[in-house]
């Protein structure tokens, strides 16, 4: 697969030819790591910024009732339905409302419910870990692995 440069690289370079399985590797690169925030933001505006508290709203210390500032409790369920649209409380078999019957907190009782409803209480093991990748990309083993062509389509591990 040859994807075409926007513009030449200093050294003249217009095009890179990359396998499928290296292109895969470089866009999954690309995605942000989970439950890490893809919003980040640098200087002033940054979190840990001496300055920020000079720039940025400070909330209200009281309100008129004397109450204070306090922002008011929703339930997990509605922010679920808020941010990915899915209802966490609507029964996959009679479309009905659930509701929460218990909270089980420590680990014997949890075993105890499981083992009552016939769920395994061990955890499953682990796979064996896989392999490194093989790239066939000239590119990225060179990246990787410092791995060098002799010229014959044959891959010699370089010696410092």
């Amino acid at each position: 697969m040859r994807i075409t440069l926007k513009k030449p690289y200093t050294d003249g370079t217009v095009a890179v030819d990359m396998d499928p399985l290296s292109l895969l590797c470089r866009l999954a690169r690309s995605v942000p790591r989970p439950r890490f925030h893809t919003v980040r933001y640098p200087g002033v505006l940054a979190a840990a910024s001496p300055w920020r508290p000079t720039i940025a709203p400070k909330p209200p210390t009281e309100e008129p009732d004397g109450a204070g500032w306090r922002i008011p409790p929703v339930a997990w369920a509605e922010l679920l339905a808020r941010s990915f649209a899915v209802d966490v409380l609507a029964c996959p078999k009679c479309h009905g409302r659930m509701r929460l019957l218990a909270l089980v907190q420590e680990p014997a009782n949890a075993a105890r419910f499981l083992a009552a409803m016939g769920e395994p209480t061990e955890l499953p093991r682990r796979s064996p870990p896989r392999g490194p990748p093989y790239w066939k990309s000239r590119v990225l083993r060179r990246q990787a692995l410092g791995d060098e062509d002799d010229g014959q389509g044959c891959w010699v591990p370089q010696t410092a």
